[in-house]
């Protein structure tokens, strides 16, 4: 067994590139564990010993007949892989505030809060729009004192920043083990107080929170909305993202059904994230 990983280069239709959510899940059920979306639809990654393409081509054929996409394959040595992964991290800078930088970048006491990551190849890490932007939202809010839930975690980026910002309590919750496993080390190189879990929103079930932050898929909030609605307290706040324009409706509807009222959202080459409240 080699530390190798097999790039798998999805090409998805302009008119259907909002669906590719879609194939990212199939594609996470078989062992992909990383993703990078582009203009020209997205790079899916699985280590090469776990790599099966007459697997990953029977998992997608129940869609070949809707969806336009192509394919290529390709594998990239470990070691390679974390030095190209590593020289394309530099330090990202929110709204004058935040400074999210790499244990390999001096630190800039300039901004009030500092973060620093392993980034390793878990999603979050602040330089995708969602998180991005999610980041540049929660820094709005006052939530000094506030027990604060960040689903789908990925490196913790999100959760750490609550903490910096006064949350009282913190639960971070990945169903991908890399993520779960890189946002423990991130919160204890920031020496965050907080807890950790590998799952999904059935870990929730009974629990309250003065704040969600979902940062995930469209079809997982939409599947998972009944628990984040049950979980959060009246007149609280809920950020979501992880989805395109195009899937806001979806959110608005299925966040209506459950009694969250939508207050606004921004977006950023065609990412967004929105706002929504528990009416109290």
């Amino acid at each position: 067994m080699n530390g190798d990983f097999i790039e798998a280069n999805f090409l998805v239709s302009a008119e259907q590139h909002f669906l590719s959510d879609l194939l990212i899940d199939v594609l996470a059920s078989i062992g992909f564990d990383s993703f990078d979306a582009n203009e020209n639809g997205f790079c899916a990654y699985i280590p090469e010993h776990l790599f099966d393409e007459q697997a990953m081509i029977d998992a997608l054929t129940g869609y070949a007949a809707d969806f336009q996409f192509s394919y290529t394959i390709k594998t990239i040595p470990y070691q390679n892989w974390n030095e190209v992964w590593e020289s394309n991290f530099p330090p990202v800078v929110v709204s004058e505030q935040v400074y999210i930088y790499a244990d390999f970048h001096p630190m800039q006491t300039l901004y009030p809060y500092q973060i620093k990551m392993h980034p390793k190849m878990a999603f979050g890490t602040g330089h995708h729009e969602t998180t991005l932007q999610m980041a540049e939202q929660l820094l709005t809010l006052n939530i000094k004192g506030l027990t604060v839930l960040d689903m789908g975690c990925g490196t913790g980026v999100l959760a750490i920043l609550a903490s910096l910002m006064g949350a009282k309590t913190i639960l971070a919750i990945d169903n991908d083990p890399i993520a779960s496993n890189s946002c423990k080390e991130n919160f204890e190189i920031n020496q965050i107080s907080g807890e950790v879990i590998c799952g999904d929103a059935h870990a929730i079930s009974g629990m309250h929170f003065d704040l969600i932050l979902a940062n995930i898929n469209r079809n997982i909030l939409i599947n998972d909305m009944a628990f984040y609605a049950a979980a959060l307290v009246n007149g609280a706040n809920i950020l979501f993202s992880g989805f395109y324009q195009e899937d806001l409706i979806y959110i608005q509807a299925a966040a209506k059904e459950n009694g969250l009222t939508y207050q606004f959202h921004s977006s950023k080459n065609n990412w967004v994230v929105a706002k929504f409240i528990k009416a109290v």
